[in-house]
């Protein structure tokens, strides 16, 4: 087992040096390209951590905006609430005063608007009274 040692050194020195030399180039080749390719991944890695900041200030305007849009709906639900009573206040006053016409409503959107508000309970106290229509 001692004698294989020298003689594999004696088989190596006996190669041809231009193959040695190949391999070695090869090698310094081969870790050349490794730098290289090191160098590419951390400008990668760079790029996706401005592309992950990027995300994350976007995500962030979209909460925003989000939040914004709901305030905006509540506000826009409120005024349509009131606009809804204010339409009614309008009929309940050409019903009263029917030579008025303050309202511009057809018929069938009258009966569409009385029939919602016996549906929903008044807020603002109860509705008033209504005249016949020939008197």
């Amino acid at each position: 087992m001692r004698t294989i040692p020298p003689l594999l050194l004696v088989a190596v020195a006996c190669l041809p040096g231009c193959i040695v030399q190949d391999i070695h180039d090869e090698i310094a080749l081969s870790n050349t390209n490794l730098g290289n390719i090191e160098g590419r991944l951390v400008s990668i890695d760079g790029n996706l951590d401005g592309i992950n900041r990027q995300i994350i200030s976007l995500q962030e305007q979209m909460n925003q905006t989000n939040t914004k849009l709901s305030d905006l709906q509540t506000q826009l639900n409120a005024t349509n609430e009131h606009l809804a009573s204010l339409r009614k206040t309008i009929n309940n006053i050409d019903s009263t005063i029917p030579f008025l016409k303050l309202s511009g409503d057809d018929d069938e959107a009258k009966e569409a608007l009385e029939s919602d508000t016996a549906s929903q309970p008044a807020a603002d106290g109860p509705a008033p009274a209504k005249e016949p229509a020939g008197g």
